[in-house]
């Protein structure tokens, strides 16, 4: 085909006005990109932005949170600083960000506890918390510590036998423990035979599955502290209630006898759980403290509640409700395990935990108290499977009425470890030690014997 001058310059011209249209579009991309930052955090529990509960909790504070780093003069670091608290600004925009060298200024980081460079104070009031780290979780627990106000005492009685918050076994409830700390309430241990008398000061009294029993007087004190307004955590177990009857009729409550089990060996392996008396909860009610539970509870050696629960002066709402398939067994759990009626078993769906409130109010304070039928479920061992730590950090802001904080909570991102078994370690390390370099020779020498071969 014959192509005249004129339709050549036409191609040359085409040609050039794509290339000036397509180095116009670069340019305006690269301006757009410089001038507008889009950022997309696609990790678990939005590790790399700002939380959605995070940012919930900033837009719930009327009053102004300052950060104050204690940093050496460096430009990049400060540019580092101001990008990451930034987030925080860009939802509350209240928020203030000052630089102080430690070095130049001794005397500005003494009056905040600055004890070395790159600690940071976060200010609110009067109140202040430094923190080593610009890590969300670390900041949001800093920040819920400094709305509490006031110090608030979570009060673990001891003497009978109860699980320990400063026992670092499995069976204590150390880690529990440490995660009340970093969210600002106060811990101390009390055997009200030594001290009579529970402190004013106590947000919340827990009953950390008694192994003895308690007396007379004792549990007349518990009870007094309710009729005062104050609130309860009782952590039961499957038998005697050691002591506490007394407690369980002034709330309303009855234990079912037997331990909740669940025989279906399936979701046992679904679980990773050998154990029958594991039982798994999917379902909670309509309280604030379960309102945004999405994933399963895992609760050892339970005692189910009978219902209904409550009287005429506490209301109660049922908090845990396990599967259709779950069942009380009032037998001892050996060999196979079945559902029998004629032995006193209780087939299920059974409830485990409760939230109860009092239906008048003392002294401006409303009495509460949640009563689950699991002590182990808080322990070391357990504290770190499904939600448990989200449902016990979230009964206790709202037995220490914090129910602003009920939902401000970040859980643990999912996609952080790999655990694999003995097997599968095995068989990554024999692909990748011997399996991965055979194939590559292997392919490598058939490439090279093919090469060498004569073409036909």
């Amino acid at each position: 085909m014959h192509v005249s001058p004129s339709i050549r310059w036409q191609l040359r011209l085409n040609s050039l006005l794509t290339l000036v249209l397509f180095l116009s579009l670069v340019g305006i991309l690269a301006w757009l990109s410089n001038r507008y930052a889009v950022t997309e955090d696609w990790t678990a529990n939005h590790r790399y932005s700002l939380a959605p509960v995070t940012a919930q909790f900033l837009r719930a504070n009327p009053e102004p949170f300052k950060f104050i780093a204690f940093v050496s003069d460096n430009a990049n670091l400060h540019r580092r600083i101001r990008r990451q608290i930034g987030l925080y600004r860009a939802v509350d925009p209240k928020i203030r960000l000052r630089f102080i060298n430690p070095g130049l200024h001794p005397a500005s980081a003494n009056r905040y506890g600055v004890t070395h460079s790159g600690q940071m104070a976060i200010v609110l009031g009067d109140r202040h918390q430094v923190v080593d780290s610009l890590g969300q979780a670390v900041i949001l627990n800093a920040l819920m510590r400094l709305t509490r106000g006031a110090e608030q005492w979570v009060v673990f009685l001891s003497g009978q036998d109860e699980r320990s918050p400063f026992d670092t076994s499995s069976a204590g409830l150390s880690r529990f423990a440490a995660a009340l700390e970093q969210a600002g309430l106060h811990l101390q241990t009390l055997n009200l035979l030594r001290i009579p008398q529970i402190p004013e000061n106590t947000a919340v009294v827990v009953i950390a599955q008694p192994r003895r029993p308690f007396t007379a007087g004792e549990t007349a004190l518990i009870q007094r502290y309710l009729d005062a307004g104050g609130s309860l955590l009782w952590l039961h177990a499957p038998g005697s209630l050691h002591g506490l009857s007394p407690l369980a009729r002034l709330l309303g409550i009855r234990f079912l006898p037997g331990t909740v089990v669940n025989a279906d060996a399936s979701l046992q392996n679904l679980l990773g759980m050998n154990s029958p008396a594991v039982v798994p909860v999917l379902n909670y009610g309509p309280s604030p403290i379960t309102q945004t539970l999405k994933i399963q509870t895992l609760f050892p050696f339970s005692a189910a509640i009978a219902q209904p629960a409550g009287n005429r002066c506490w209301k109660a709402t049922p908090l845990l409700r396990t599967l259709p398939q779950s069942f009380s067994a009032n037998a001892p759990l050996k060999g196979e395990i079945r559902f029998d009626p004629k032995r006193g078993d209780t087939l299920g769906p059974l409830i485990i935990g409760e939230a109860l409130a009092h239906t008048g109010v003392n002294a401006g304070k409303q009495a509460r108290a949640v009563v689950i039928g699991s002590g182990a479920f808080l322990s070391n061992a357990f504290i770190g499977q499904g939600a448990n730590l989200d449902l016990a950090i979230a009964s206790l802001n709202w037995l220490a009425h914090d129910d602003s904080l009920i939902q401000i909570h970040l859980p643990s991102a999912p996609d952080t470890r790999l655990q694999l078994t003995r097997l599968q370690a095995y068989a990554l390390a024999i692909f990748f030690l011997l399996g991965l370099p055979s194939i590559l020779l292997l392919g490598g020498g058939l490439i090279w014997w093919r090469r060498r071969r004569p073409a036909r």
